[in-house]
């Protein structure tokens, strides 16, 4: 669903569909932002093909993090052009783990990292980009904050009304709680967890994050 200009949303309500929410941003970098389940990837680009967009003409595949509803899709892209990009930590204990990716019956998907995104100023074409470090759900979890929009893409960190679940491998609950309140301190107006519904509008993102801010402070 196109948001606004250069900005598609596609969000998923149904697991049988796909449980991952996907952004796509248009420009001189066409960027999809985790592309979910590799079995749910032909469904999603169709969702885009409708909005009008040219999947081959993406160019980047950027994941929050290494869980496989996030990064598992990005072997569909593989021999398309597009580079595959996340955070160096994650990137290791993806190798760690190939186990969660493996479906009973079925080989484990092959994937790969062109290259790390990092903390800072993120250009692609015109748009420009803050990458944040936002760990707790796993190690190199990172947010994609576009501040000339007010728009936050937090992967599985924050939620409406929820966090990120931190008993995986590489979760902690400190380093949660911190990216909770950096996040918390953005400007943002439109706010695309990683799953459930976006969060519009200032004053709504404001409340979730303070009623965040209080939940995680019982955890710890």
């Amino acid at each position: 669903m196109r948001v606004s200009d250069h900005l598609y949303v596609y969000l998923w309500s149904d697991q049988r569909e796909n449980n991952c929410n996907s952004v796509f941003i248009d420009g001189k970098v066409p960027v999809l932002i985790d592309p979910g389940h590799l079995r749910h990837v032909p469904d999603l680009l169709r969702r885009m093909r409708d909005d009008g967009l040219d999947t081959n003409q993406v160019k980047m595949v950027l994941c929050t993090h290494f869980h496989p509803d996030h990064f598992e899709g990005t072997a569909a892209f593989l021999n398309t052009g597009a580079k595959i990009a996340m955070n160096r930590k994650d990137e290791s204990l993806l190798a760690e783990n190939r186990s969660m990716f493996a479906t009973p019956g079925q080989p484990v998907p092959d994937f790969r990292v062109d290259f790390y995104v990092k903390e800072g100023e993120l250009i692609l074409g015109k748009h420009e980009f803050e990458v944040l470090h936002t760990p707790g759900h796993s190690p190199g979890g990172i947010s994609l904050y576009w501040p000339r929009h007010k728009v936050l893409v937090p992967g599985d960190v924050v939620f409406d009304r929820g966090l990120g679940r931190t008993d995986l491998p590489g979760g902690d609950a400190k380093a949660l709680k911190s990216s909770v309140e950096r996040l918390a301190s953005l400007q943002v107006e439109l706010l695309i967890p990683g799953h459930g519904p976006a969060i519009q509008g200032t004053d709504r993102v404001h409340a979730n994050f303070t009623y965040l801010k209080k939940v995680v402070n019982t955890l710890l």
